[in-house]
């Protein structure tokens, strides 16, 4: 039985406000520390593209001055959020824990860990297997006469809007899982909804990757298998 104290309304607006700004004060932190090695960082999130700038040797272009600090900043408050993954899905846990019975608090371990290694395995995923080959089609489709010269700015947003939605797609099972073992869902509920989830995840595919099909299958496969798993987790807990 939950034994917490109830809160009013006031006190759980408190709460995230105060939740807030510790996520906000962690990823400033990693911005920070991040900071030093930006050029790093930038090489590193350049490398999927490179081999297939030949015009510019496997460089990026920017075309107004202010867009390579831009983009600087992008890319490290990226890595300063993916870093500090751990530290915000804690608070997250905090937050909402206070309403979970005891059993149910016991799991914030679980939560954590597998929230951040998920998110990981989600950018690792698309770093290494979809944006070489979706680049490889995408740039080397059609004839020779046209030459590839990507903007720094383009590139930035596209890499970290598209990390961004794999990283929480990875995060399905331990979402859906966790709706199940809180009876918001049932696995019999999830289970009668596979049709419409079949037809969202191929919508959201089609809306957030690249415009091929090798692409928009590589987003889709994960997608489903983890809907799957959710069902196999749900049954278990």
């Amino acid at each position: 039985m939950n034994n917490s104290p109830s809160l009013s309304f006031t006190d759980h607006l408190r709460e995230l406000r105060d939740c807030i700004i510790k996520i906000i004060m962690s990823v400033l932190v990693g911005f920070f520390i991040c900071w030093f090695f930006k050029d790093i960082l930038l090489d590193i999130l350049r490398q999927p593209i490179a081999p297939y700038l030949t015009a510019t040797d496997g460089n990026l272009i920017f075309t107004n001055p202010i867009e390579k600090f831009l983009s600087y900043i992008k890319v490290v408050f990226f890595v300063a959020i993916l870093l500090s993954c751990p530290y915000w899905l804690f608070q997250i846990w905090n937050f909402i824990s206070p309403g979970l019975y005891k059993e149910e608090k016991k799991w914030s371990i679980i939560f954590v860990c597998c929230g951040s290694l998920l998110f990981l395995l989600g950018v690792l995923f698309i770093y290494f297997l979809v944006f070489p080959m979706a680049f490889r089609f995408l740039i080397l489709f059609g004839g020779s006469g046209e030459l590839p010269y990507i903007s720094l700015k383009e590139y930035i947003s596209f890499f970290i809007r598209t990390a961004f939605v794999f990283g929480l797609v990875f995060e399905t099972p331990l979402i859906l899982s966790f709706l199940i073992k809180l009876k918001v869902l049932s696995v019999e509920q999830i289970r009668a909804s596979r049709p419409y989830a079949i037809v969202v995840i191929a919508f959201l595919s089609a809306l957030v990757t690249p415009p091929d099909v090798l692409s928009m299958l590589f987003l889709m496969v994960p997608l489903y298998f983890f809907f799957e798993a959710s069902l196999w987790i749900g049954k278990r807990i």
